[in-house]
């Protein structure tokens, strides 16, 4: 007797369509993306708290997370909107919604793409971050971004 197994096949990568008219800026945002650690600050000081027990103020951090990754790249203009292409888009936060940041056209609710953030921390209760949610294309765009921030 063959044992099935109930473990589902892993999602595969699907990015934007090279000819998308906004593929080089999707490009650049990734690479902006991958600069924020550089950038990250945060007045955000705890104490009297046990190193183990951290995963208990994920609902702060991850606040924190995504304020200064919204401040962060629209103060990185230039490097994902060099040539003033898109001036009327900014990076906006939409708490308790997916994705948790929106690039949209101000007075609009025009979106180019999204980026969902997930804080995950060296000692979370869990191994390696598991996003908290089935993935499933139908979830979000293919030029949106799943950002893991540990």
């Amino acid at each position: 007797m063959v044992k099935q197994s109930n473990t589902q096949p892993e999602p595969t990568r699907q990015l934007p369509d090279s000819s998308w008219e906004h593929n080089e800026l999707y490009v650049k945002v990734r690479e902006a993306v991958g600069s924020l650690p550089i950038y990250f600050r945060t007045e955000t000081h705890i104490s009297g708290i046990m190193a183990t027990d951290l995963y208990t103020l994920n609902a702060v951090l991850g606040a924190t997370i995504e304020e200064q990754v919204v401040r962060t790249l629209n103060l990185i203009r230039n490097t994902w909107d060099p040539e003033g292409r898109y001036s009327l888009f900014s990076f906006i936060r939409q708490p308790q919604t997916f994705p948790d940041v929106r690039l949209r056209k101000t007075g609009s609710d025009e979106t180019i793409m999204g980026i969902e953030l997930k804080g995950w921390y060296l000692l979370a209760k869990e191994a390696e971050p598991s996003l908290g949610f089935q993935v499933t294309s139908a979830a979000c765009a293919p030029q949106d971004l799943i950002v893991v921030v540990p």
